[in-house]
């Protein structure tokens, strides 16, 4: 039975709020500067939370391009026969490819090798080649777009 009383008085009218009376002229004025000035701070702090933003996207867009490494333009060679191919190594390691095969690749650029095998786990699928010229991001992007 408290139950029935609790939602009876939970459910019964509110009090009214008075309403506000006209202001006469002389008021307008001070009300007039007392509403534009916070509706000015309330503008310049979402100006100033929208820059941050900005700022912190910017940030995160650099931070990813600097981690993520970018795709290059490999020309390797086996036997007189030369190929040019877009080398992406991959995160961290992880998902190597070249976009114009669906070999595995394992590159070793510091000694200019590269090995493409169709199964990475048995050696014995692999063929070394030499790698004789390597050529940056928009040589890649180049090759990628015009070939």
């Amino acid at each position: 039975m408290s139950n029935n009383i609790k939602k009876q008085s939970l459910l019964g009218k509110t009090p009214q709020r008075k309403k506000p009376t006209a202001p006469t002229s002389k008021r307008k004025a001070p009300a007039q500067t007392n509403v534009t000035q916070p509706q000015t701070a309330s503008s310049e702090l979402a100006e100033t939370k929208k820059s941050r933003t900005g700022i912190i996207v910017a940030g995160v867009i650099m931070f990813a391009i600097l981690v993520i490494p970018k795709p290059q333009l490999l020309t390797y060679e086996k036997l007189g026969l030369v190929t040019q191919s877009v080398y992406w190594p991959g995160l961290f390691g992880y998902g190597a490819m070249l976009f114009d095969s669906n070999l595995q690749p394992n590159a070793d650029l510091a000694r200019n090798n590269l090995y493409l095998c169709q199964n990475n786990k048995q050696p014995d699928t692999c063929q070394k080649y030499r790698v004789t010229e390597q050529a940056g991001f928009f040589s890649a992007l180049q090759k990628l777009i015009w070939d």
